[in-house]
Parts: C-alpha cells; structure tokens; sequence
C-alpha cells in the first residue's frame, strides 16, 4: 500500500512553489505572475507563493518609465515531477489525471525568474 502512495505526487508534494523575481538593477516594478491557476503579484526584487500547474507560467512587469528588455524572458515552462512518473506505474490514468489537474505532478524548474527591464527611450 504504501509504494502505492508513494507513486502520486498529489499525495506527497505541495502544489505551491515559492518563485523570486528580479528586474536587473530596476527596483519597485510591479510584476504578475500568472498561469491556469490563477495570478500572483509581487514587487521587485520579491518572492510570491504561486500555486503549481501543468503549464507555463507567464509573467509581465510593469514600472513607469521602464519596459521590458527582452519580451522572451516572460515565460517560465512546466515540467512533470519525478514523483509523478509513479503514477504510471501505480496510479495508472486516474493519478496521472489527478496530478495533472490539480498541478501537483508538475514544477516550475526556473525558480529564481530574471526579467530584466530597461530605460524607455524618451
């Protein structure tokens, strides 16, 4: 019984995950965070509580006076827990269901998000 558990990550794993973001030497911009789960705001440099999904996780950070430097860093991808391969083994389609959507079977790797903003051009 308990390999049986030991497979699910919606059983052994938190569904949150603490995500830092910082924008380069700009300090107070104003940054949403957000995926299926719902949206988290944090000011920089900071860290928010986001809740875990099988999706990326976009993010936009405002300042007046600054923009982005490069738009391409506003994306964080998913990718599936270890423990969430278990569910193959002993959780068949049901676990893997259940982890996939509560967002317990994934993570966002990149923890630590740069996103970087520069002076706009006047």
């Amino acid at each position: 019984m308990f390999a049986i558990l030991s497979g699910c990550a919606s059983i052994t794993e938190s569904k949150n995950q603490s995500m830092s973001v910082t924008t380069g030497e700009v300090i107070g911009a104003m940054c949403t965070l957000s995926n299926s789960k719902g949206s988290y705001y944090v000011t920089t440099p900071g860290t928010v509580m986001v809740r875990n999904s099988c999706d990326q996780l976009a993010i936009s950070c405002t300042k007046e006076g600054y923009v982005p430097a490069n738009p391409a860093a506003g994306t964080v991808q998913d990718k599936a827990k270890k423990m969430a391969w278990g569910n193959i083994v002993f959780g068949g389609i049901i676990g893997i269901a259940v982890d996939r959507s509560t967002g317990a079977g994934c993570q966002y790797p990149q923890q630590n998000i740069f996103y970087p903003m520069k002076k706009a051009s006047q």
